[in-house]
């Protein structure tokens, strides 16, 4: 029987250090990242509060930050739920011992380690798991986070739409916001600036970061977005 996550013990982490080694607030716990995924820069994070997960072949390079309590379950599942996919997208996969009839690929049954085999690291491996990435377009739009939905929904869409509406404006930007103080609060910082107007300069200098390195992770806080609310990434002008 497989095993069931429970992610009920808020405490978990509890002996571990924050990323940057600011003391962990009354109401908040320890949760961890994937350090890769930060992007942080010298400076901004103490090295020995760093750990390694050792996940079956991969090694995973986290940090901990503080989040609201309440939240430690949901956040904890979309982590492993995301890491999960990613590990499993990353792996080598089964070897391909011929090709069918249709053209298709015949994989080896086994999925355990090839000990033993006559074939080990002769044969091609193909993980069906793995999306290759052909080409990614971007379009160059302005500062802000404006979203433009220019399709037209279909009968059973208007339908459904009375059934169950789709959230206002005003509330998907309550939801996003709420997902990113919860996941990524710099993320969320940066948000909130960009929908009130303010440039990308002032936005450098109230985050604390100097020009260049502002501005990269104001791009990632907008493809953040872009990823929550399922659209096509929209690289930034840098003015």
């Amino acid at each position: 029987m497989g095993r069931i996550a429970n992610y009920s013990n808020t405490q978990k982490y509890s002996d571990k250090k924050s990323f940057d080694g600011k003391p962990v607030e009354e109401g908040k716990v320890l949760v961890p990242f994937k350090k890769e995924d930060m992007n942080l820069m010298p400076g901004e994070y103490i090295y020995d509060n760093f750990t390694t997960f050792h996940l079956g072949e991969f090694k995973i390079v986290v940090g901990f930050m503080a989040i609201s309590e309440g939240y430690f379950a949901s956040y904890m599942q979309e982590f492993w739920d995301k890491l999960n996919k990613e590990l499993e997208a990353g792996r080598e996969g089964r070897c391909v011992i011929v090709k069918n009839a249709d053209g298709t690929d015949k994989l080896c049954p086994y999925t355990r380690k090839c000990k033993g085999c006559q074939n080990k690291g002769l044969l091609e491996r193909r993980n069906t798991h793995r999306v290759e990435i052909i080409s990614l377009d971007y379009e160059y739009e302005g500062d802000g986070f404006d979203i433009e939905d220019t399709s037209t929904p279909s009968v059973e869409d208007q339908v459904l739409e009375k059934i169950d509406p789709e959230p206002t404006e005003d509330e998907l930007k309550l939801q996003m916001l709420a997902h990113f103080d919860k996941t990524n609060p710099r993320y969320g910082q940066i948000i909130r600036l960009s929908l009130s107007g303010m440039s990308i300069d002032d936005i450098c200098i109230t985050i604390g970061l100097k020009s260049s390195r502002g501005r990269q992770e104001i791009n990632n806080a907008h493809d953040a977005v872009c990823d929550y609310l399922k659209l096509r990434h929209h690289k930034k002008n840098r003015k």
